[in-house]
């Protein structure tokens, strides 16, 4: 107990200096009378995989809602701050915080599906078999590379020495040149970028087909159902930029130079950005309909396989993991503006 009340007073103060205002999302306002407000939480660093949702955010703040974005240290600090109401929504797939605490937050999104790719150095690591007992880095506990971490053990035959965890794909692949981590699992760019830089050094280890979420969104449950309207606009955003990328990748490049979005990215990682978002579109990583139902079902099969969910999948109920009316709303809004 003493130390969840450090970690939430903790939590106050980054999020007071990133520029939380420390109360519920759902109070009276200025800012909530002219379109609401939004505090999220960022359990990541800016990337090009992440400038969608920037996108999506910034289109968010065009029609009249205040947001806030608060980047924390992990993706756990980041749900525990939406658990406690210092933030409205975030960011991960939280099936194991929900199912073990009872936490009062909610999916409302599905925002990617997870494809990703375990990199190591060849000359050390050239199969699984070689990486027993030895040491594979991931995003954070309780991530969806977590997840296929535990799954690749149990579908190798293998048990890692140790799973450490490094926030951000850009950073591990980073540690994976300077050949601070010998082994680790990126996303589509970095894992092109590692490749393209050192050819022949590294290559990527089989892994089981999946197409459970990497990233989904969730919002804290009082808040959800306080601001209905500003979620609803979250959600039409966020399905529009999305269905637009799909469409046509350039999209995002526009997009990113109309709203100035991340001006000092590398030149290297800038050459990734639109052949990631080609890939995306062709591989179906961006949902166009935020999943609903059929993702958390598959979802509960994938975590559940992975140990991050206790309960049998066939037991568990959509509504006790996410709040699909907000969704709903949004799609059946969109529908009617198209018709």
């Amino acid at each position: 107990m003493n130390r969840f009340l450090a970690l939430f007073v903790t939590l106050g103060l980054l999020l007071t200096a990133c520029g939380g205002d420390g109360g519920t999302g759902g109070g009276n306002g200025a800012e909530e009378e002219e379109g609401g407000s939004i505090r999220v939480a960022l359990g990541d660093i800016e990337s090009i995989e992440t400038l969608a949702l920037f996108i999506a955010l910034e289109r968010v703040r065009e029609r009249g809602v205040d947001v806030q974005l608060n980047e924390l240290a992990d993706e756990d600090i980041a749900n525990q701050a939406v658990v406690g109401g210092q933030a409205d929504v975030g960011l991960g797939a939280p099936y194991s915080l929900i199912e073990g605490s009872g936490a009062p937050i909610r999916i409302i999104c599905q925002l990617q599906k997870a494809l990703f790719f375990p990199v190591a150095d060849e000359a050390d690591y050239p199969n699984w078999q070689a990486m027993d007992g030895e040491t594979l880095t991931v995003h954070s506990r309780g991530s969806t590379t977590e997840a296929m971490a535990k799954l690749i053990e149990q579908t190798e035959g293998i048990e890692f020495g140790e799973i450490s965890f490094v926030a951000g794909s850009e950073v591990r692949a980073t540690a994976l040149l300077r050949g601070n981590v010998k082994a680790t699992i990126l996303d589509i760019p970095n894992k092109n970028y590692v490749l393209g830089q050192e050819p022949g050094r590294f290559h990527v280890l089989p892994v089981p087909e999946m197409r459970a979420s990497d990233e989904t969104m969730f919002g804290n449950v009082e808040w959800l159902q306080q601001n209905e309207e500003t979620v609803q606009i979250l959600l039409e955003e966020i399905l529009t930029v999305w269905r637009s990328i799909n469409e046509d990748p350039s999209f995002v490049a526009e997009e990113r130079e109309r709203l100035g979005l991340l001006p000092d990215i590398p030149a290297d990682l800038e050459e990734e950005l639109l052949p990631y978002y080609e890939q995306a579109g062709e591989e179906g990583l961006l949902t166009e309909d935020c999943g609903g139902t059929e993702a958390a079902e598959e979802d509960f099969e994938f975590y559940s396989l992975a140990g991050q969910l206790e309960d049998d999948p066939e037991s568990l109920q959509v509504e006790d993991f996410w709040h699909l009316d907000p969704l709903e709303q949004a799609l059946e809004t969109m529908e009617e503006g198209t018709g």
